[in-house]
């Protein structure tokens, strides 16, 4: 019999979190303690008995459960030739900073800065892959990436007018990642003009923020990009208003320093703000956070939580993790929303590779994301001029496939967010890396159900959406 579940405690109560049903059952102590020995597979006569009147109550939980498939294998050519929601184009892979974790720092086995740029028939020819190939997606969006990609405003300007005078019948949101240094008036005002949803990198207060992120000179970039800010906040307050912020929490920043740095802001006071920390896919060194930076992290957290319960002001919260509220409660509104699995499915993880958010390099070269390793074989899926690679995007759909027998008895089969960056060393997708990997989703996964059954436990009332919306 395949079930697969996890006990779980807090300090209120007792709870089993059933994968069939994709929601948690709440026990008693005796209860618990049988849920356990099953989970542990050292259940006794007696625990299989009485688990059977469980099941005769409506608690389904034994799996039928026996292949690893993406549920849209069948169908991926459909995807790839009608349903592409947004591609992003590498416009560059020169920039004018050199933050010590990028990606194109030489500190990862992926990329490296260089002054290769895309040309304006590559961004021409990327555009009309993306309309050919989205006929069945109401609205698409464009992404423009480097590098920097504001080095290339002239030939993004120019591919505007190309997409305003080919496709006006086009429903197209815009994009763009920029470290904030390069905002003249008149990439200002274009921005603004079209309605390009901006996201400025920039890492905290001067003395964080200069740490990392230099211009080839090694001198900090905070203050010009902070010159730029309030220029655009003076001049477009509602192109202002949209802009996003990425913060990147690299190992030996001051956390707190980070949060107090946007919660004293009041020329950041009403933006988006979205954290990460330092990408370690591929990184040639190891990647580590010192114990305070969990200690002030858990204290932000438990900050959230006790103004989510009314025992803490909603100004008393960390900008930082407005985002975390949102995901708990869509996590909990997603619990339950499961008639069951059938013999066939896959984790969680991937999305479909090419179709969510495909990533065109300077050449030409298709790949799953931005993400993903350049130098990896196993992630380049095609091109814009031959098209995709079918059955390179079916082994980046199926990563589950790698580790099938641990998949098919995994607890956290549903939560998992493994996809195939994680597993891949630019050779071949690696069962051990995705195996070592698994560890840390059970435990985002299991922290979240914590937290929800903690805050119900306490009169959270999830029904109400404006409380963490």
């Amino acid at each position: 019999m395949n079930i697969a579940i996890k006990p779980f405690s807090t300090p209120g109560g007792y709870y089993v979190y059933n994968r069939e049903t994709n929601g948690i059952l709440s026990v008693d102590l005796n209860e618990y303690e049988m849920f356990q020995r099953i989970y542990k597979k050292v259940a006794t006569d007696e625990d299989h008995a009485n688990l059977k009147t469980f099941q005769e109550r409506g608690f389904r939980i034994e799996s039928k459960l026996k292949k690893i498939e993406h549920p849209q294998n069948k169908f991926i050519d459909f995807h790839l030739e009608n349903k592409i929601e947004k591609i992003t184009l590498q416009v560059t892979q020169d920039c004018n900073l050199r933050c010590a974790y990028c990606s194109y720092s030489g500190g990862y086995d992926q990329r490296t800065h260089s002054n290769k740029m895309m040309s304006y028939e590559t961004m021409q020819k990327s555009v009309d892959f993306l309309m050919q190939r989205s006929m069945n997606s109401k609205r698409v969006d464009i992404g423009f990436y480097g590098g920097e990609p504001l080095l290339m405003f002239h030939r993004i300007k120019k591919l505007f007018t190309y997409i305003e005078q080919t496709y006006p019948y086009k429903e197209i949101s815009y994009s763009l990642t920029t470290n904030g240094t390069i905002f003249t008036d008149k990439v200002i005002d274009f921005l603004s003009e079209k309605g390009v949803n901006v996201t400025i990198s920039i890492d905290g207060p001067k003395e964080i923020h200069d740490k990392n992120r230099v211009f080839k000179n090694n001198e900090g970039s905070f203050d010009l990009i902070m010159k730029n800010l309030e220029k655009i906040r003076e001049n477009h307050p509602s192109f202002f208003k949209k802009i996003s912020f990425s913060t990147v929490i690299a190992p030996g920043n001051d956390y707190k320093c980070v949060d107090d740095f946007y919660n004293a802001s009041e020329v950041m006071e009403d933006n988006l703000i979205f954290t990460s920390s330092v990408n370690e896919f591929n990184s040639k060194d190891e990647v580590t956070y010192d114990e305070q930076y969990f200690v002030t992290y858990n204290l932000q957290k438990m900050r959230m939580l006790l103004a989510m319960l009314g025992f803490l002001d909603e100004e008393k919260i960390s900008k930082l993790f407005t985002q975390t509220k949102v995901l708990i409660g869509q996590f909990h509104d997603d619990l339950g929303k499961l008639a069951g699995l059938g013999e066939i499915g896959h984790p969680g993880g991937p999305c479909i590779p090419g179709a969510r958010r495909p990533m065109v390099d300077v050449d030409g070269n298709l790949f799953p994301c931005e993400r993903v390793s350049e130098s990896s074989d196993n992630m380049k899926i095609g091109n814009i001029e031959s098209g995709f690679d079918l059955e390179k995007v079916k082994g980046i759909l199926n990563i589950g496939q790698i580790t099938e027998q641990e998949c098919l008895n995994c607890w956290n089969f549903l939560n998992c967010a493994i996809c195939a960056v994680a597993t891949d060393d630019t050779t071949i997708f690696s069962r051990k890396e995705k195996l070592n990997r698994c560890r840390g989703e059970m435990n985002e996964t299991l922290s979240m159900l914590e937290t929800i059954c903690l805050l119900k436990e306490n009169g959270f009332d999830f029904e109400k959406e404006s409380q963490y919306g």
